[in-house]
């Protein structure tokens, strides 16, 4: 018989064992029986942190699969509720909350909110909401994953954000709990805090990348909700992007040069959505500052 969850953890040859052991630990603190899970520590072999989530997606033999990096952990019996979440909706996609914490901090939940909504569709939850990318906050169904083909990109930054936004566009019953059961840390030398010229430029390039992935994901054969909503995900994802232009001190000449390439493959100007009154007022800046 097949473990409820596979919990998959990313771990490299030189990361912290001791951040890994508390990882782990915090798994083994659920209150789950031992047969329900399986924890599957995936090294990258040179591939990236997507490499390592797909070669756990290979190994993995659970119905539903979790992604935990090593340097966070979950809240104690966090888990519980959201497998009686999975059993009585039985969903493509189960998001989750989460609390960053700094460090090595021991985290207190700010919520005790129980309350979940459940969508007929990932393309409903996506056409109506924004969200955190990651994939450590989903758990997703593994038939489901394995049906559509769905894998992380390899070697790259930005690996979670196509996964998901490919994943909700393609999930039918998904359920957004508002249960905080996840301990995100951050940390001064974690890949994010790192403003070395060479991967500041990879970023960047990456990100347009990740752009033109889903722009021609949605391409294909999807229905119109669907298709609204991964347009709306790529409309704030531009904005995003330049955002990270920004972020990561890109030169003023690279900046004319990548949005030339956002203007030349569609990503501008920003239409005009009624999305909120936030994407109003970064339209109009955006429109008006990145004129041709």
């Amino acid at each position: 018989m097949n473990p409820m969850l596979s919990i998959i953890i990313p771990f490299y040859g030189n990361a912290d064992k001791q951040l890994l052991n508390r990882c782990i630990k915090s798994i083994e603190e659920q209150g789950l029986s031992a047969d329900s899970y399986e924890v599957i520590v995936a090294d990258d072999e040179g591939r990236g942190l997507g490499g390592a989530r797909n070669i756990g997606i290979g190994k993995a033999q659970g119905d539903y699969l979790l992604f935990v990096d090593a340097d966070d952990y979950l809240l104690s019996g966090g888990l519980l509720s959201l497998i009686d979440l999975i059993q009585s909706q039985n969903p493509d996609m189960l998001s989750f909350g989460y609390q960053m914490v700094s460090g090595d901090a021991i985290l207190t939940p700010k919520s005790i909110d129980d309350s979940f909504a459940v969508y007929s569709s990932g393309a409903d939850y996506m056409l109506q909401h924004n969200f955190l990318g990651t994939a450590w906050r989903h758990l997703f169904r593994r038939e489901w994953i394995l049906q559509h083909q769905l894998l992380f990109s390899e070697s790259s930054y930005h690996e979670d954000e196509a996964f998901v936004a490919k994943a909700y566009c393609l999930a039918a019953t998904t359920v957004i709990s508002n249960k905080v059961i996840y301990a995100y840390s951050q940390y001064p030398h974690s890949i994010l805090h790192r403003i070395e010229k060479e991967q500041r430029n990879k970023r960047l390039d990456d990100f347009a990348k990740l752009l033109l992935d889903l722009k021609q994901f949605d391409g294909l054969d999807l229905n119109e909700i669907q298709h609204h909503a991964l347009q709306r995900r790529l409309h704030f994802l531009t904005i995003d992007f330049l955002f990270q232009m920004w972020r990561n001190r890109c030169s003023l000449s690279d900046v004319r040069i990548r949005i030339k390439s956002l203007h030349e493959t569609g990503f501008l100007p920003l239409p005009s959505k009624g999305y909120s009154s936030k994407y109003k007022v970064a339209r109009c800046f955006i429109n008006t500052i990145c004129r041709k």
